[in-house]
């Protein structure tokens, strides 16, 4: 049994980061920070992610 209720992958929030800039920018900062860590893309010794609207729509389906 799974501890998440639906079979989805969670977003972080984070309660401190929320309060200081305000709750959809720290889910989309959060994200960013993710994203970032996780990418091989560099240029000019920066990381970078790239993605299409429709794909940032798949991550966050509740703004639109």
């Amino acid at each position: 049994m799974s501890r998440l209720l639906l079979d989805d992958k969670p977003l972080i929030i984070l309660p401190s980061l929320a309060k200081e800039i305000g709750l959809n920018e720290s889910i989309v900062l959060q994200q960013l920070h993710y994203w970032l860590m996780e990418s091989r893309n560099m240029k000019d010794n920066y990381k970078w992610v790239y993605n299409t609207y429709e794909d940032w729509q798949k991550q966050f389906p509740f703004w639109s």
